[in-house]
């Protein structure tokens, strides 16, 4: 399966989307490894900022 639009797993990693769209990018990474490894590494990046904002708020 072709990759799928960066900005759509950006934002579904961030919980951005409305429910059917989610759902359309979840059947989506079911059947792509691909995207499901770049939705790893948003979340990632998500994770390491989120730690950097509590750092620096301290």
């Amino acid at each position: 399966m072709g990759r799928y639009d960066r900005t759509d797993l950006g934002a579904y990693s961030l919980g951005l989307l409305e429910t059917a769209e989610a759902a359309r990018v979840e059947r989506h990474l079911a059947a792509c490894q691909d995207c499901r490894q770049e939705v790893r590494e948003f979340e990632a990046v998500r994770g390491m900022l989120d730690h950097l904002a509590q750092v620096k708020s301290t």
